[in-house]
């Protein structure tokens, strides 16, 4: 009950943190086909440029070039935000791993730390015995007088063979059926 109350815990911590990951990956990717697009018009550009050049036309060129510089500029804008983008998925990722971990490690820390409870109290348990009180206890509960005394039917038989010691086992055992 204790764990899967814990397991559900770094659950719900990590729900959270995945649908940020998720709405991050989504703005990145969104982000990507942008860049993608601008360097594809970056290309065409080029491209444009290069046939401006050939063809000697020097106010088209100029354009081209005004144009190549502009897809440029925007190129390098998408750049940066994706940069930024990335720095920002890696920084919340990272604290989110920071934070299930630490949860992780205090739910370890705590149950460790029961466990030593325990295993210090046992110790000092186990530590608390008397060995020599045990032992006098145990010897006195386990002598012939103390047996006799609690089983009375015991007592009779040994009476009864005390007169007789020629008596079999067999036969004390029938003295003992009588006595009953």
């Amino acid at each position: 009950a204790v764990v899967s109350t814990q397991s559900t815990g770094i659950t719900e911590k990590l729900k959270p943190a995945c649908d940020r990951w998720k709405a991050i990956c989504t703005e990145v990717q969104s982000s990507l086909k942008t860049l993608c697009m601008a360097r594809d018009k970056e290309m065409k550009a080029v491209k444009a440029l290069e046939k401006t050049k050939c063809k000697e036309g020097s106010k088209k060129a100029e354009q081209v070039a005004a144009d190549l510089v502009a897809r440029q500029a925007e190129l390098a804008n998408k750049n940066a935000e994706i940069l930024a983008l990335m720095q920002q998925f890696h920084t919340q990722k990272l604290n989110d791993y920071k934070s299930v971990l630490s949860t992780y490690a205090q739910i370890q820390m705590v149950n460790h730390s029961r466990a030593l409870e325990f295993y210090t109290r046992s110790f000092q348990d186990i530590m608390d015995i008397q060995t020599d009180e045990y032992l006098e206890t145990v010897l006195n509960e386990t002598t012939p007088m103390s047996i006799s005394q609690s089983n009375p039917q015991l007592n009779n038989t040994n009476n009864n063979n005390n007169g007789n010691m020629n008596t079999t086992p067999s036969q004390s055992v029938d003295q003992l059926n009588v006595t009953k």
